[in-house]
């Protein structure tokens, strides 16, 4: 399987972005701006669809440094989201899943689906024995994607000053 696509149901699918692709991303953090940034500390980053390109352009190079693997979340053609799964080449890292998306889209299984799927991918093809996601508890909608996609709460971690439930999921194999 290749690493730029992953098929996850007839309308949802994981994509590598592409720079032309900027556009797309910006206008979902610009219009969301207000509810991603509850829980996510770059939306103020984010000004421009330059900065959108340059978030676009890491993620490759992060891809063929085999040290992360980011996905626009496809659904039925049009970008509503991302995934990722990083510190895969850090000793010291438990992988790590983490996600967002598009309040329009939010509630109706999707994200669940698209973790699920790169859960797999990372517990199959990637051979991980465990992959964590880290969720602020008032975080509700991410600590119920974590729990329906499998995951069980391991405790809790400190970060910046956040507390965060830790859930994990291990390679069965």
């Amino acid at each position: 399987m290749s690493h730029e696509s992953i098929p996850i149901d007839e309308h949802v699918r994981l994509i590598q972005l592409q720079p032309e692709q900027a556009d797309r991303l910006f206008e979902l953090t610009d219009q969301n701006r207000e509810y991603l940034g509850q829980f996510l500390p770059w939306p103020p980053y984010v000004k421009s669809v330059d900065d959108s390109k340059k978030h676009i352009e890491e993620t490759i190079q992060k891809r063929i440094e085999d040290s992360s693997y980011t996905y626009g979340i496809e659904v039925d053609g049009v970008i509503a989201g991302d995934v990722s799964i990083r510190n895969l080449n850090e000793a010291e890292k438990t992988p790590e899943i983490g996600y967002w998306m598009a309040p329009d889209y939010a509630g109706k299984g999707l994200m669940t689906k698209a973790v699920q799927g790169l859960t797999a991918y990372g517990l199959d093809s990637l051979g991980l024995e465990k992959i964590i996601i880290r969720a602020e508890p008032t975080n509700i909608g991410s600590n119920k994607v974590a729990e329906k996609a499998g995951y069980i709460q391991a405790g809790q971690d400190v970060e910046h000053d956040k507390t965060l439930n830790v859930w994990s999921i291990s390679n069965p194999a």
